[in-house]
């Protein structure tokens, strides 16, 4: 899968996503500052919620002001769009509604988020499908059948422009119901990038979950997080993220590419760290070798220790001096 010319899979470097999600409070010199610095930070991506809050909260709900108050306008995440434009980062969204998913097919965004409250919106994932551009969908409090549903939804559609991402929907999420062991799982069920989209503050997770395979990494982040609003205290902020990020990237190199062989530093030292057959005392032309006089020590270039059975009782056929590696070439 590839996102705005980004490979994303197990042979690509992890890609990074900063969520912005409410934590511009509504505000878009704020949203532009969070891009900013998730700029600065490293990260690939900077994602938003594109929503109307009539459109998918009924007004008795306990969370419509919350909403309500930090909603960006249509007019605004065009503008948003347009200033992320030759910047080193990728802008993207998840539309909470059918209507915002128009709009985010309109003004062409690279690629389109399902949020985890929309796993079974049905409806929405198969309007989204049509568009035809990369999905990343997060599959909080689901289960693989619900999944599985979602993603032939998408096939239906024509789509499988794919990734998933395992999440736990508790804000914060607490160490105990993190399960990363899920994203191995869900790796053996979907032939799609899996990630890991987090709820939680501590950085340890991300890196957890980035070495237990997660391809894509999703995160809260907020320019401060005393600001005021539902997500930013467990959020990361510029100064972690950029830590965080530094760290996953190292942790990308430290994957390597999986072949047990060798590595290009081990090859240089490798011939003094390995034994051969050595001769404990001198010899003579003649002479059997025995347990006794043959001793295994380094450096490797003489007869492996793995033939010492092959060569006791054997004659050498010349002199050798005590503590000299033992080779082929001198026995009969």
């Amino acid at each position: 899968m590839k996102i705005d010319g980004k490979v994303i899979g197990d042979d690509a470097p992890t890609y990074f996503i900063a969520e912005a999600g409410l934590n511009h409070n509504g505000d878009i010199e704020i949203a532009k500052k969070i891009i900013d610095e998730a700029i600065k930070s490293g990260a690939d991506a900077v994602k938003f919620q594109t929503y109307q809050t009539e459109k998918f909260v009924t007004k008795s709900n306990q969370y419509f002001e919350l909403f309500k108050n930090a909603e960006l306008s249509f007019s605004d995440f065009d503008e948003l769009y347009q200033y992320t434009k030759n910047k080193k980062i990728t802008f993207f969204s998840a539309p909470f509604d059918l209507e915002s998913a128009d709009f985010l097919k309109e003004i062409d965004i690279p690629c389109i988020k399902i949020a985890s409250s929309d796993l079974t919106n049905i409806p929405l994932i198969s309007k989204i499908a049509k568009i035809q551009k990369p999905m990343i969908i997060s599959t909080g409090a689901s289960t693989i059948k619900e999944i599985k549903n979602a993603v032939n939804t998408c096939y239906l559609e024509g789509n499988s422009q794919i990734s998933l991402m395992h999440c736990v929907s508790s804000y914060p999420t607490s160490y105990s119901d993190v399960n990363l062991k899920a994203i191995i799982s869900m790796k053996k069920q979907f032939p799609h990038p899996i990630g890991y989209s987090d709820n939680g503050e501590p950085a340890l997770v991300d890196l957890a979950a980035v070495s237990m395979g997660a391809n894509l990494i999703e995160k809260h982040f907020t320019l401060d997080k005393t600001m005021y609003g539902p997500d930013h205290s467990f959020s990361i902020d510029p100064v972690g993220l950029t830590d965080l990020i530094s760290q996953i990237r190292m942790i990308d190199v430290m994957k390597g590419d999986g072949k047990k062989l060798p590595r290009p530093s081990e090859v240089i030292g490798k011939s003094a760290l390995r034994k051969s057959l050595t001769i404990k005392d001198e010899m003579n032309q003649g002479d059997i070798l025995t347990v006794d006089n043959i001793l295994i020590k380094r450096p490797e270039g003489g007869i492996e220790p793995k033939f010492l059975d092959h060569v006791v009782g054997k004659k050498i056929n010349k002199n050798i001096k005590s503590d000299s590696l033992l080779f082929w070439k001198d026995i009969n």
